[in-house]
């Protein structure tokens, strides 16, 4: 069996920049010739048989760990662990392995049977405007007016993109430089924290209390000169609560100490609340990007999220886009818009939320009753504060329950476990009763 010491990769690395060894690795990785589980040696070790610095490997192994190549820290070392043949959201693609269990609660998506209809969306196709060409236009006329009646703020423009998620990988691209520093709400979505990974970004994740943000932990975050603030104004899609207007105005005001700071907003839940959308739009309009998610509302297959921002801020964006689509299609801008304008849909969405409504009531009852207490909040997702949280989800996969620890969408260091009530029956206490028993497992 072939011996992969130091000796052996320094008669192979023959370009020795950070980028040239992150490539050869990589290569090495891909065509088998380092098989998955192969120990890579020392960084000192490799450094000084190559004759180059430490920090010049350890550049290399921090961007073959973000790809998800290679992992492992500390005395135990580096190893192979994939042979991705390119990069990809390392945390998500972890969230999605997992056993095999009855009751899946990790789905934190709409139920396709409470979604509008989409039929009379797409009626007289031949009537929408500039169909079929190859204008790059940002956003369809309809839908505009259709937004801009109904946004948090009076926005200077707006964009469709394929997406929320893609119209936030395409914000960050576009705004943050490589290697950034971006202060964040904690917990974060998945993906967000995989879309700054992928930046290279410096993650500085800030306090939040039942209200969101903590103010002083923004304050204290600004000494370090953020690049970029992400934050979800109005539904946490992770903890089920929300911002008031009252604490949207502190941050606004803590964030006039800074001039160049973007703001970028998150709205998952947009009429999926008892309350208005906010924004800090409001105090500070020409500094946010405001992403709102129609998926949730209207089902994931229309494939659209909206953006507003200043008019430069749009072309920036619009800019980079022409990487890729550039525009969003006019058919699912036109079926949204007339979904939106259609009183059956708000309808539709009204009842959507008064039905989660009742099943958070009846989860927070239980939890209650088994000595959890926590908000009942809005939205599909609980976050539940435990004793470790893979502990907790090592108990409830015996029971045949699956929900996510907390560690993956959250970088301060209290263990939480999150599950979904989206696609829940009515099984409320055996889920709470099994949640109580995991939240006081220990650390193994």
């Amino acid at each position: 069996m072939e011996e992969f010491n130091s000796d052996w990769f320094i008669s192979r690395l023959h370009d020795r920049s950070a980028r040239g060894l992150a490539r050869q690795i990589s290569a090495l990785i891909q065509s088998g010739t380092l098989p998955v589980g192969t120990r890579l040696p020392a960084i000192r070790d490799l450094a000084f048989g190559l004759g180059i610095s430490p920090a010049t490997v350890s550049i290399a192994w921090t961007d073959l760990r973000k790809r998800g190549i290679i992992s492992g820290r500390g005395r135990r070392g580096m190893h192979v662990c994939n042979m991705f043949l390119s990069p990809r959201p390392v945390r998500r693609t972890a969230s999605l392995s997992g056993e095999n269990v009855s009751l899946n609660l990790t789905s934190y998506t709409p139920d396709p049977a409470r979604l509008p209809c989409l039929y009379d969306a797409f009626e007289d196709l031949k009537s929408i405007p500039n169909l079929n060409t190859y204008d790059d236009e940002t956003i369809s006329p309809i839908l505009r007016t259709i937004c801009s009646a109904n946004w948090p703020y009076p926005a200077e423009d707006f964009m469709a993109t394929n997406g929320a998620y893609s119209a936030l990988f395409d914000t960050m691209q576009a705004l943050i430089p490589p290697g950034s520093t971006v202060a964040v709400q904690d917990p974060t979505p998945i993906r967000i924290l995989d879309i700054l990974d992928y930046l290279s970004a410096s993650i500085l994740p800030l306090q939040s209390d039942a209200d969101g943000i903590v103010p002083a932990s923004l304050a204290q975050a600004l000494t370090r000169n953020p690049t970029a603030l992400y934050l979800q104004p109005n539904i946490n899609a992770i903890t089920g609560q929300r911002m008031p207007r009252t604490r949207l105005h502190e941050l606004a005001q803590i964030l006039r100490m800074s001039s160049s700071i973007w703001i970028i907003e998150d709205d998952a839940f947009p009429w999926f609340s008892a309350v208005p959308a906010e924004s800090i739009g409001l105090w500070l309009g020409p500094r946010v990007i405001h992403v709102r998610s129609l998926s949730k509302i209207l089902g994931p297959d229309l494939r659209l999220g909206i953006v507003s921002a200043s008019s430069m801020i749009i072309r920036e964006i619009q800019a980079y886009r022409s990487f890729g689509p550039a525009w969003t299609s006019r058919l699912l801008q036109t079926a949204a818009a007339r979904l939106l304008a259609n009183e059956k849909t708000h309808q539709t969405i009204q009842d959507n939320y008064q039905h989660h409504q009742e099943q958070r009531h009846e989860m927070v009852s239980a939890l209650h009753r088994n000595g959890i207490d926590i908000p009942i909040g809005e939205g599909f997702s609980f976050w539940i504060p435990v004793l470790n949280d893979d502990a907790a989800c090592s108990y409830l996969a015996s029971q045949n329950i699956r929900v996510s620890a907390g560690h993956q969408c959250s970088l301060l260091t209290a263990p939480h476990i999150r599950f979904s009530i989206s696609h829940l029956g009515r099984d409320f206490d055996r889920i709470a009763s099994a949640i109580q028993h995991a939240a006081r497992k220990p650390i193994s």
